[in-house]
């Protein structure tokens, strides 16, 4: 019992070790507040979440049809879903044209708002 408990403590000890370490490796980011270009994101993943949804969906089929016709054929199946890869929603990031929304190799810089 004795034994459990040290394991315990030592294990969380290290959990937390690791996330102060982490936290002071990354420079905090500073960045105005702008509820206008959130507002617009929340409401352009109305449209674009079921859309993303749904391209996902044939994108996980037709990998797991091509795994499934190549014997188990890992990379086939891979190429397929690479395809269909990419971010599920919008974030502010976007619509600034700081990140771009990827569909595989495809890359679209949006510049819908303008960062202060």
């Amino acid at each position: 019992m004795r034994q459990h408990l040290i394991a315990a403590v030592t294990v969380a000890c290290a959990m937390l070790y690791a996330g102060s370490v982490r936290a002071q490796l990354q420079p905090a980011e500073v960045r105005n507040p702008d509820p206008g270009t959130a507002l617009a994101a929340a409401a352009l993943n109305i449209v674009f979440v079921p859309v993303r949804v749904g391209v996902t969906a044939i994108g996980a089929g037709l990998g797991g049809l091509t795994g499934w016709l190549t014997a188990g054929n890992h990379e086939a199946a891979n190429s397929v879903w690479y395809v269909f890869d990419g971010p599920q929603v919008l974030q502010p990031d976007m619509l600034y044209g700081k990140e771009s929304v990827a569909l595989g190799n495809l890359q679209f810089n949006m510049h819908l708002t303008d960062p202060r």
